[in-house]
């Protein structure tokens, strides 16, 4: 497995408060496996879920945890030949 650490195309100073996970189908269940996670302020919870939607995947709002992680981080774990672009 890889990990890939991107960004949305946004700029933003906002305080994290969300983790928008990203699941993909695997088993029968639509979230089978957790590909990747956007850590997003309240203002940008629907963008991210907008984006993950867009890319097939299946979005999950999460309560982040408390740390430094600036508005828009992703940390993506799908393979290194998958797009991670918003």
């Amino acid at each position: 497995m890889s990990i890939t650490f991107a960004t949305m195309s946004h700029h933003c100073t906002g305080t994290v408060t969300s983790a928008i996970e990203a699941y993909s189908p695997r088993d029968g269940l639509a979230h089978g496996s957790l590909d990747a996670t956007a850590y997003v302020c309240p203002n940008h919870v629907q963008p991210a879920r907008a984006m993950w939607e867009e890319q097939g995947l299946t979005p999950y709002t999460a309560k982040a945890g408390k740390g430094s992680t600036p508005c828009g981080s992703i940390t993506d774990f799908r393979e290194a030949t998958a797009s991670t672009e918003a």
